[in-house]
């Protein structure tokens, strides 16, 4: 197969040039007419198919990614061919990144190879589930609806991590600030009471000595509590990183009160969402389940879907499957009975995602709601408990005096 380098004109006249691999001239004429143009010269190219692969390409954020599927998909549910809406996307891109990125796919696929291919040379901007749900579009010639369904599904997950950081904001601000009183209280506060308590002539109250001893220990031994709490955070990590421990953890994660409900139902809305756009796709039961899987977010739950992928394998129904694994709320394994015995389960599973949009939408603004007062009153317990270890001598002095 040679490389050629060739100079076409569209349909209404306008000059275009790139590079295109192909067997002979003819299967090269056949190929830039397939793509909507009149060859007008060619010669073989030594050049590298794509010049724009020359320099690295850095990786699109979520947000570029989600606007360019969008774009796309409008393009070509309006009729235009796919690598005019790429040249056009490249001229009008809002950054050079965008644009060598864009580039990049459009040379690739004008040297005949297909757009799900060229993707794959870009991992990080468009991972594994979205090169799927592109071949499955590409093989079933609804390109522009797959890539729709894509685009909600991005915005989706771009929706659900904004919830959950906005919602998580003044949890973790009040956290912060707790932390940062605590420290300075016991560092900086309570070092300028010790003299006083030294005249106090009788035995300090437990709470004052508890309160003192720790005081001393982080400022004589402040490498000794950095280093204790590296060694618990790289032993963590280090644990998650084995498969056992991963699992392990992630189990845990699920059993945590107030967020081990919700995490469970984030994992299960993510893969409610993707195996569902993956199905209605056209992809296969079996490579849909294996996609969803590596989305779910959880070890636990990827275990259970991993575990109905076999049994689907061997001739099981998808419901019967699910309801094994133990990790499927009993209503969801209802409605993909039912949708299994109707034969419309495409239309099922979107309940499913609807359900889930709900579910985890209200309880994340539950949950967080929760969290704030009872912030309050840990914060209030704290300081407030270190605040009375330091007056109580001083009480019992002004007794004493008294």
């Amino acid at each position: 197969m040679q490389k050629y380098f060739y100079t076409a004109r569209d349909e209404r006249g306008k000059g275009v040039k790139g590079t295109i691999m192909a067997e002979t001239e003819v299967e090269l004429a056949n190929k830039i007419s397939h793509l909507g143009y009149f060859l007008t010269s060619y010669k073989i190219s030594q050049e590298l198919i794509n010049k724009a692969s020359e320099t690295a390409v850095e990786a699109l954020k979520p947000k570029e990614v989600l606007q360019l599927t969008y774009q796309i998909s409008t393009l070509l549910d309006a009729g235009l061919p796919l690598l005019n809406g790429l040249r056009n996307l490249a001229q009008d891109a809002s950054n050079e990144r965008i644009q060598r990125t864009i580039d990049d796919i459009r040379y690739r696929v004008e040297s005949g190879i297909s757009l799900k291919e060229a993707l794959s040379t870009h991992p990080k901007s468009f991972p594994k589930l979205y090169q799927a749900l592109v071949e499955a579009g590409e093989s079933t010639g609804k390109l522009a609806e797959t890539l729709n369904d894509l685009a909600l599904l991005l915005e989706w997950q771009m929706d659900l991590k904004g919830k959950i950081k906005e919602a998580a904001t003044y949890p973790v601000i009040l956290f912060t600030v707790m932390i940062g009183v605590v420290i300075l209280m016991v560092v900086k506060v309570i070092p300028t009471f010790e003299p006083i308590f030294a005249d106090f002539g009788a035995q300090l109250p437990l709470p004052t000595r508890v309160v003192l001893g720790v005081s001393h220990f982080v400022i004589n031994f402040w490498p000794v509590v950095i280093g204790i709490i590296i060694t618990i955070v790289s032993g963590v990590i280090f644990y998650n990183r084995t498969e056992g421990g991963h699992y392990k953890l992630d189990s845990l994660k699920l059993k945590m009160p107030l967020f081990g409900g919700l995490l469970r139902k984030i994992a299960l809305s993510r893969f409610a969402h993707t195996f569902t756009i993956c199905f209605d796709a056209g992809i296969s039961l079996l490579i849909a389940l294996e996609i969803s899987q590596g989305t779910i977010g959880n070890a636990r739950i990827e275990r259970a879907v991993s575990k109905a992928k076999k049994s689907v394998n061997v001739g099981e129904k998808l419901a019967s499957s699910l309801k094994m694994s133990g990790e499927f709320p009993s209503m969801v394994v209802r409605m993909i009975e039912v949708g299994e015995q109707s034969g419309n389960l495409t239309k099922t599973l979107k309940k499913v995602t609807e359900f889930y949009d709900k579910e985890v939408a209200s309880m994340i603004k539950s949950i967080f709601a929760l969290m704030e007062p009872i912030m309050i009153i840990i914060m209030g317990v704290v300081v407030g408990g270190i605040a009375l270890s330091v007056f109580l001598p001083m009480f019992q002095l002004a007794q004493m005096v008294g």
